[in-house]
């Protein structure tokens, strides 16, 4: 139960039904126990692997942060809610359920933002894309998905949140405008952007590949050496529009029942099952962000391998014990980001990209 739907139905000063349903309880629990298995392991191949510290990874871990929260907060703040009913219990899970709305599609839209330019522009990706702009829009991204979040405080008390919409008319404006506010900012537009972005990325991919045939096609060899990074990149640029379509679909009906519960017949008509399973799909989406990157990114998915293989693991060891001991190993993670090329081809020591 979120915010907006609970202050409409708001019971101040009665009776607060619990809304429990074990089933649901315990598969939200599984849930969030896999959330933070996948992002737990997302996090320590990042810092583990130096391969993998590149500008786009750098924006993803930060997304699977956000995701972590998802099931180290969101989750169970969620169920303590449906139980308790208590004030502050539900206050802190409709924030952290709004956190999860904007700072997931914030990081998808810097993410798409990123890749853009480096298929756009790949001559001057270097020089505009930076490790220290790319640790900035991180902190932008988390200032802004936080103040988005909590500005709700300016006219929402937390020690009052199962008051009635309906009886108080200022409330009720600023939840509207606020709404409406974070549909277009927070969703609208970013969409709109990024659909825009995907089509004209996939677009000049394909006139690439097209072009790489033409241009190869008697000798097969070599034509296949020149497909592998934009098969590459188109591979990579597939995962993330994945992530938004995944994104879009779990939380546009959330953005659509934000306006709609003001309308009572609307709301009442919308079935409990049906609710229930848009709240466990919107959960979800904290699982499946990590699943589409690790197993389907190449950095990624070589680094679970190894992560899993006793002897690649035990190699990785080995490598990067003896790297340090010659002095290739970078001092600190800015530099790493600074000596990567776009997303899977770090620079070597000679400064080409490997």
């Amino acid at each position: 139960m979120m915010l907006n739907e609970s202050m409409l139905n708001g019971s101040h000063g009665g009776t607060r039904p619990q809304y429990t349903n074990p089933a649901m309880d315990v598969s939200l629990i599984v849930l969030s126990v896999l959330i933070l298995v996948i992002n737990g392991i997302v996090i320590y191949l990042f810092f583990s692997r130096e391969y993998l510290q590149t500008k786009t990874n750098s924006l993803l871990v930060s997304l699977s942060v956000s995701d972590l929260t998802v099931g180290l907060l969101g989750i169970p703040l969620y169920i303590a809610c449906n139980w308790t009913r208590v004030d502050q219990i539900c206050f802190a899970s409709a924030a952290t359920y709004r956190l999860q709305a904007v700072s997931e599609m914030a990081h998808i839209f810097m993410t798409t933002l990123e890749r853009y330019i480096y298929v756009m522009y790949p001559m001057k990706y270097i020089r505009i894309v930076t490790a220290p702009r790319i640790l900035n829009l991180m902190g932008c991204v988390w200032c802004f998905s936080l103040f988005i979040t909590f500005i709700q405080v300016a006219w929402n008390d937390p020690n009052d949140f199962f008051y009635n919409l309906n009886a108080n008319p200022t409330r009720r404006l600023c939840s509207i405008v606020y709404n409406c506010f974070t549909i277009v900012v927070c969703f609208l537009i970013p969409l709109i952007i990024m659909i825009i972005s995907y089509s004209r990325m996939f677009d000049v991919i394909h006139r690439q590949i097209k072009e790489i045939h033409q241009q190869n096609y008697p000798r097969g060899a070599a034509g296949s050496s020149q497909r592998t990074p934009v098969a590459t990149e188109a591979r990579a640029v597939s995962i993330f529009a994945l992530m938004l379509s995944v994104f879009t679909l779990a939380w546009s009906s959330w953005y659509i029942i934000g306006i709609g519960v003001y309308f009572k017949q609307f709301y009442s008509a919308l079935p409990l099952p049906l609710m229930e399973f848009l709240h466990f799909f919107r959960f979800a989406v904290a699982y499946i962000n990590p699943i589409l990157y690790t197993f389907l990114k190449r950095d990624f998915s070589r680094a679970l391998k190894s992560l899993v293989n006793r002897e690649g693991l035990r190699r990785d060891f080995v490598t990067a014990t003896h790297m340090r001991s010659r002095g290739f190993a970078s001092n600190s993670l800015q530099t790493r980001m600074s000596n990567s090329y776009g997303d899977d081809t770090p620079i070597n020591m000679n400064g080409h990209t490997a």
